[in-house]
C-alpha cells in the first residue's frame, strides 16, 4: 500500500445501532479517517463479523454478527494451543514430527513452518511455530502427540469448547483449513483467547514478532516471524503500537481474520475480526487486509474516546420509596449500592445518564425499620435510551419503626385478611349458637317452672 494510512482517527460517526455502548459511543461503519497528508478521507468498516470487549471489565464495546457461524481459518490454532497447554505440563518435552502429520497436508496449500519429517522439537518450540508462523504441520504434530491420535485430539477440542461455554463452535481439524462442519464465531474466539491468555506462555509467545528456533537434529537455528502485521512497524497501514498479539487466519472461505489484544494507558481490549475482505481499497495497486485495518481503526477510536468513569455514584439520589410504620418520615431515599463504573465515551458522565428502577422490583411500600444500605430494588442505567448497565439501589438512611403505628397498622391489615374474615364468620356462628342455646335454655326453664306451678296446684286440690 503506497499511500499508507498512518493514523486512523475517527472524527465523524453517522448511522448505526448494532453496538453495546450507549448511542453516543456508537462506532459506525461510515467514518472519516486522517491519511498521511492529514486529509480527511472516507472510510467504511468492511469486516462483516466482529466482537470487541474490555479485558479489564468484560464489558462489550462493539459487536456485529458476533455469533454467526463462519470458517475460523488459523484462528483455530488458539484452541489447539489451549488443549495442548492443558494437557502438557512440561514444555521441554521433545516431540518428533511424524510423517503422517506432514503428509496429511500435501496438496492443501497450507501455511507451513518448514518442519521436516523426523525432526525433534520441544513443545514450546512447536507452540511458537503454531502461533507465530501459523505452521499447520506444527498443529497436526501437537494434535497427534497430545491426543494419542489426531482424531482423538479433535474430540478434545470440541469437549474444551463445550466446557468453555462456546456453543457456536465445532472443529474437525487442528489447523483451520476449510472443511464442512468446521466453524466458530467472533464471540467464541474472544472467549477462547481470554482463556488462552491465562497461560503465561501463550501470552508470551503471541506477543513476539519473531522467535528463534534452536538447532534440531535435522536443521540449523532459524527465525520465524509473526503473521500479525498489526505488530510490525514496516506495515504502516496496519501497525498499531498498542497491539500485543494474538493470532491471524486466512482461507478462501474464511476471508481475513485476526484476534488481537491491545493495551494503552491502563486500558486493555480484545478484538476478533472474522471474514474481512482483501482488495485494493485505495487504487494504489496493493490489496489491503481489512481485518487489520478495521481492528486498528476501531481500537484507535476506543483508546481515544472511551474512559472508565463513575456513572452511578452512591451520592446520587435516584428516587424515593414510601415506607409504612415509620417514625417521623413517610419515605426513604434510594441511592446506588456502590460507586458503579463503566466504560463510556468522554461525553458521558453521571449527570448525563438516566437511572430508573426496574419495573416489578420496587415494592409499592416498604416497611420500617430499615437500615442504611439495605437493598431495595434493581435499577437500569441508560444513556440516550440505551442500557449501559444494571445496578442495585439501597436505602440512603436508617428509618425507625413507630410502635404505635405498627401495632394498629397490623391490626388494621389483619381485618382485611381472609383469616380474619374466617375468624369473624366463626365468631358470628359461635355467638349465634350461644344465643340459640341461651334461648333454648330459657325456654326450657319456663316450661319447668310452669310444670312445677301446675303440680303444686294439683296437690292443693
Amino acid at each position: 500500500m503506497k499511500k499508507a494510512i498512518i493514523f486512523l482517527l475517527v472524527v465523524l460517526t453517522v448511522c448505526s445501532g448494532a453496538f453495546s455502548l450507549p448511542a453516543a459511543a456508537l462506532y459506525n461503519e461510515d467514518v472519516t479517517v486522517v491519511n498521511e497528508k492529514r486529509e480527511k478521507v472516507p472510510y467504511k468498516i468492511q469486516t462483516p463479523r466482529y466482537y470487541i470487549e474490555s479485558l479489564d471489565t468484560g464489558a462489550v464495546l462493539f459487536a456485529k454478527n458476533e455469533t454467526e457461524h463462519c470458517a475460523p481459518a488459523s484462528l483455530t490454532k488458539i484452541i489447539t494451543a489451549i488443549v495442548a497447554l492443558e494437557n502438557c505440563e512440561d514444555l521441554t518435552t521433545v516431540i518428533e514430527v511424524p510423517e503422517r502429520c506432514v503428509r496429511m497436508l500435501d496438496n492443501t496449500g497450507s501455511s507451513l513452518g518448514g518442519l521436516k519429517i523426523g525432526e525433534k522439537l520441544c513443545m514450546k518450540d512447536l507452540l511458537a511455530c503454531l502461533l507465530i508462523a501459523s505452521a499447520n504441520e506444527a498443529a497436526t504434530t501437537i494434535a497427534d502427540y497430545i491426543g494419542g491420535s489426531y482424531e482423538h485430539f479433535i474430540e478434545m477440542m470440541n469437549e474444551t469448547a463445550a466446557r468453555l461455554g462456546c456453543a457456536d463452535s465445532h472443529f474437525v481439524n487442528a489447523h483451520g483449513l476449510d472443511e464442512d462442519g468446521h466453524y466458530s464465531c467472533a464471540k467464541d474466539m474472544v472467549a477462547f483467547t481470554r482463556h488462552a491468555l491465562t497461560f503465561p506462555i501463550f501470552k508470551e509467545i503471541t506477543a513476539l514478532t519473531e522467535y528463534e528456533l534452536p538447532q534440531t537434529n535435522l536443521q540449523k537455528p532459524r527465525k520465524i516471524r509473526t503473521t500479525n502485521f498489526m505488530m510490525l512497524k514496516g506495515y504502516r497501514e496496519y501497525y498499531l503500537e498498542q497491539a500485543k498479539g494474538v493470532k491471524t487466519g486466512s482461507t478462501s472461505n474464511a476471508g481475513k481474520c485476526v484476534v488481537t489484544t491491545a493495551v494503552k494507558d491502563g486500558y486493555s481490549y480484545i478484538c476478533a475480526m472474522m471474514g474481512a475482505p482483501f482488495y485494493d481499497y485505495d487504487n494504489d495497486g496493493y490489496d489491503e487486509n481489512f481485518a487489520f485495518m478495521d481492528a486498528k481503526a476501531m481500537l484507535t477510536w476506543t483508546f481515544k474516546n472511551i474512559r472508565l468513569k463513575t456513572i452511578a455514584p452512591t451520592s446520587q439520589i435516584v428516587t424515593v420509596a414510601d415506607v409504612k410504620y415509620a417514625s417521623g418520615v413517610d419515605h426513604v431515599r434510594l441511592v446506588p449500592k456502590t460507586d458503579y463504573m463503566a466504560l463510556v465515551p468522554d461525553s458521558v458522565n453521571a449527570a448525563s445518564v438516566l437511572i430508573e428502577p426496574v419495573a416489578g422490583t420496587l415494592p409499592e411500600k416498604l416497611e420500617a425499620p430499615l437500615k442504611k444500605g439495605d437493598e431495595i430494588c434493581d435499577a437500569v442505567v441508560k444513556q440516550a435510551d440505551q442500557e449501559i448497565m444494571r445496578i442495585k439501589l439501597v436505602a440512603a438512611e436508617n428509618v425507625k419503626r413507630n410502635l404505635f403505628l405498627f401495632v394498629f397498622g397490623k391490626l388494621g391489615e389483619f381485618t382485611h385478611t381472609g383469616v380474619f374474615k374466617v375468624f369473624l364468620a366463626l365468631a358470628a356462628l359461635v355467638v349465634i349458637g350461644l344465643l340459640v342455646l341461651r334461648a333454648y335454655n330459657e325456654n326450657s326453664r319456663r316450661k319447668r317452672k310452669i310444670r312445677t306451678v301446675n303440680y303444686r296446684d294439683v296437690r292443693k286440690k
